[in-house]
């Protein structure tokens, strides 16, 4: 009789079948492979390979050259623009930029910035295939990345990962640090490819790798929304230009920051003849504000004046013995490392 009545069910009411259809077809999908293809496809052809040379030393009589290093870069606009680390291209006479579908060229270096480690070349070549730029791309822990690049001249790899921390300071690899770190794998001639998430956004460039003997090492990019401004200013101005006041120093001590708070900075070197020497300011001075701000990090204290403008009155509220001043600076442009 159960069976009678089932039959009879599902054949003047097929509709109770569904269910078990769609359950069928979400099993169906979630057990799908994961793929990034798609995002991949979108950015690699903007990824070149980038091989420096130099004069051969050996050979001095000769135009023979040695290859210097190689490296990876992102194409960023139809005119040729190329976007890549300053220390793949630094100190070297010729600059090769082989594309994904095989056509080579030299290029020709526009600008540089030392303190973010980015430089931008230029190529002339049509039909290019260049990258869109979004500084507003979010960058969260746990997002999948992919880093593509050119490493080892093998050619064109794909690695994955995932975000561990945004925003990495103090890390010693250039003067402005804020770094996304991943997990990914980045390896010699990485440097200056992409950093992509899984819709194939650009989030940063690759820039450098630690690692400890045979360990997997940590990965570093630029992010975008940092590497944005540079771009823009070495494309139009042939460098970046940034405040300045001429003086150094870090955060206090426990002692210190008890007494003063974690805001305070303390200066412990003066550039002889910069703004900051020629407002009064000294050695072993405490900063409590500056423009009636709390600055939290050093590393904020050192952003809030190279964005300041050109010419601009910086106030700076100290303690010197117990005695409390307030300073004015002009802010002058920063001179370029040597």
């Amino acid at each position: 009789m159960g069976m009678i009545a089932a039959l009879f069910l599902f054949t003047f009411f097929p509709q109770l079948l569904s269910p078990i259809q769609d359950t069928e077809a979400k099993i169906t999908e979630s057990v799908t492979p994961l793929s990034f293809a798609d995002s991949i496809s979108k950015v690699s052809p903007s990824i070149v390979n980038i091989r420096t040379y130099k004069a051969d030393p050996k050979k001095v009589n000769t135009k023979a050259t040695a290859q210097l290093g190689m490296g990876s870069g992102i194409i960023i606009s139809p005119q040729g623009y190329i976007v890549t680390n300053y220390h793949v291209i630094s100190k070297v006479e010729e600059i090769a930029i082989e594309l994904v579908d095989g056509r080579r060229t030299i290029a020709k270096v526009i600008g540089f910035d030392a303190e973010t480690d980015l430089a931008v070349l230029k190529i002339s070549m049509d039909n290019l295939p260049a990258l869109t730029l979004n500084s507003n791309v979010e960058v969260k822990v746990g997002d999948i990345t992919l880093v593509i690049g050119h490493p080892f001249g093998v050619g064109q790899s794909v690695t994955m990962g995932v975000v561990s921390a945004t925003g990495r300071i103090a890390l010693g690899i250039s003067e402005y640090e804020d770094y996304i770190q991943t997990d990914a794998a980045v390896n010699l001639g990485n440097s200056g490819g992409a950093l992509i998430n899984s819709r194939g956004d650009l989030i940063g460039i690759s820039s450098v790798y630690f690692t400890y003997g045979t360990k997997t090492g940590i990965s570093f990019a630029i992010p975008i929304s940092l590497a944005m401004d540079v771009i823009e200013q070495i494309i139009f101005n042939g460098r970046v230009i940034r405040g300045w006041l001429g003086f150094s120093g870090g955060p206090l001590n426990k002692a210190g920051t008890d007494r003063f708070g974690d805001t305070a900075y303390l200066i412990n070197g003066i550039t002889s003849g910069g703004p900051a020497d020629l407002a009064g300011l000294r050695e072993q001075d405490i900063i409590l504000t500056v423009n009636n701000l709390k600055v939290s990090t050093s590393s904020e204290l050192h952003k809030m004046m190279a964005e300041s403008a050109i010419g601009k009155k910086m106030s700076i509220q100290i303690n010197r013995n117990d005695e409390i001043l307030v300073l004015e600076a002009i802010v002058k442009e920063r001179p370029r490392p040597e």
